[in-house]
């Protein structure tokens, strides 16, 4: 397993088995990933790190690294809520434990709150 994908998986990105082949179409990235092909195509152009080979036809290819970007982009817009310009930033750092960190703080001030929701609620009985 390599070290990015151990990074993903302690993120709480669920990654899934990559079949044991070198490139990827769009239509499987996108099935794989549960991101739709014309998402993918404007994440290419607004992310460095997603880079296909494009080959006849201008048919794009993935790599596993790029599948494995996605899943962090996903991740970074759609559970973190960043906005472009954030997860760009954010993956300029290239530091995925920092959004490890980040989603921990998140989720224990949620418990936070409810534990504090519940105890007014209590206390108004």
């Amino acid at each position: 397993m390599s070290l990015q994908v151990k990074q993903l998986i302690h993120a709480g990105i669920q990654v899934p088995n990559l079949p044991d082949k070198l490139f990827f179409s769009i239509r499987e990235v996108s099935e794989l990933c549960g991101v739709e092909p014309h998402v993918l195509r404007y994440w290419e152009t607004e992310f460095k790190h997603i880079r296909p080979v494009k080959k006849s036809g201008n048919r794009r290819f993935y790599r596993h690294r790029d599948v494995y970007a996605v899943l962090q982009i996903k991740h970074l817009l759609y559970d973190l809520n960043f906005t472009i310009r954030g997860a760009k930033k954010r993956l300029m750092s290239g530091d995925l434990n920092d959004i490890v960190e980040q989603q921990d703080v998140q989720t224990s001030l949620r418990m936070i709150r409810e534990e504090l929701i519940s105890a007014r609620n209590l206390l108004a009985e």
